[in-house]
C-alpha cells in the first residue's frame, strides 16, 4: 500500500457528497487513490465534486438520488454496482435536519422526512450495497453527538442519530465474520453543516464561516469546542478507511470536544 496513495485500487461509495462533508470525503478518497462513487439528491452539485473527483486521476461515478425514495435508491445502488463493480468503502453521510422546534409544534411530514433520511436511507444503501462488500471493507456511518443524549428543539434529528448510532453497532457484530468494520463518527460542528441547514436560503462556504466565527463561537456551543472544516473530517475518513483488515469495528470516532 502506498503511503501517498493508501486507497489505491479501492473503490468506495459517500452518500450525501454533493457538498459539506461528503464532498470533502469524496475528493478526500479520490486524493488517496479510491475510485468513488458520489450519491445524492442535486445534480449540479454532484457534477461539480465529480469534476473534482476525477481530477485526481480516479473513476467517478455520479448518482443522483433522493434515499427517502426505496425504489430510486435501490435502483442507485445496482447502478453504482453495474458502473464500478464491488464496493470496498461505504460512507452514509447523506442526513438532513428539518425541525427545530419542540415535539407539539412539529411538522409531522418533515419529522419523519428526517428519519426517512437520515435512518432508513443508511439502512438501505447499505442493505443494497452489502452483498458486493469485499472482506476486509469498511463502512462509516456519520453519526453525532445528538444521537447519544437527550435534546431538546431537535427530536427527529436526536432520534435519526440515534438509529444511526445502535444500526452501526448491530452491523458490526454481524459483519465481524466477513472481515468488514462497521464504524460511527462524529464531526461536531462543522462549518457549512450547522449553518446551512436544510430549508435556509444562505449557503456559506467553510471559509466564510470559519472567517466568522474565528474568535467567538455562536451562541450555545460549549466554549472548549470549535469549528472545522470539512476536509478534517474527510482525513480522519480516509484514516479509518486505511485502517488494515481486522481494525477497529463498532466503535465511534470523534472530532467533537466534549464528552457525551
Amino acid at each position: 500500500m502506498s503511503h501517498q496513495k493508501p486507497l489505491s485500487n479501492k473503490t468506495a461509495v459517500v452518500t450525501g457528497a454533493g457538498r459539506g462533508i461528503g464532498r470533502a470525503i469524496a475528493i478526500g478518497f479520490a486524493k488517496a487513490g479510491a475510485d468513488v462513487a458520489i450519491l445524492a439528491r442535486t445534480q449540479s452539485e454532484l457534477s461539480q465534486v465529480a469534476e473534482a473527483v476525477t481530477g485526481q486521476g480516479v473513476r467517478c461515478h455520479v448518482g443522483p438520488v433522493d434515499l427517502a425514495d426505496p425504489e430510486a435508491t435501490e435502483k442507485a445502488c445496482a447502478d453504482v454496482v453495474a458502473s464500478l463493480g464491488k464496493v470496498d468503502i461505504l460512507v452514509n453521510n447523506a442526513g438532513v435536519d428539518l425541525e427545530l422546534g419542540q415535539v407539539a409544534d412539529s411538522d409531522p411530514e418533515r419529522w419523519w422526512r428526517a428519519i426517512e433520511i437520515n435512518v432508513r436511507g443508511t439502512y438501505l444503501v447499505t442493505r443494497f450495497l452489502l452483498e458486493h462488500v469485499n472482506e476486509g471493507g469498511k463502512i462509516i456511518n456519520m453519526s453525532s453527538g445528538m444521537g447519544l443524549r437527550a435534546a431538546a428543539q431537535q427530536s427527529s434529528y436526536t432520534v435519526s442519530k440515534a438509529g444511526v448510532h445502535i444500526f452501526t453497532e448491530c452491523l458490526a457484530n454481524e459483519l465481524w465474520p466477513r472481515k468488514i468494520d462497521v464504524n460511527n463518527v462524529i464531526p461536531g460542528p462543522v462549518a457549512t453543516d450547522i449553518f446551512n441547514r436544510e430549508g435556509r436560503p444562505e449557503r456559506y462556504t467553510p471559509e466564510e464561516v470559519l472567517e466568522k466565527f474565528k474568535d467567538e463561537l455562536p451562541p450555545g456551543f460549549p466554549p472548549q469546542e470549535r469549528i472545522k472544516h470539512p476536509d478534517e473530517v474527510a482525513e480522519l475518513a480516509v484514516l479509518i478507511a486505511s485502517q488494515p483488515v481486522g481494525g477497529s469495528t463498532g466503535q465511534t470516532f470523534s472530532l467533537a470536544r466534549r464528552p457525551f
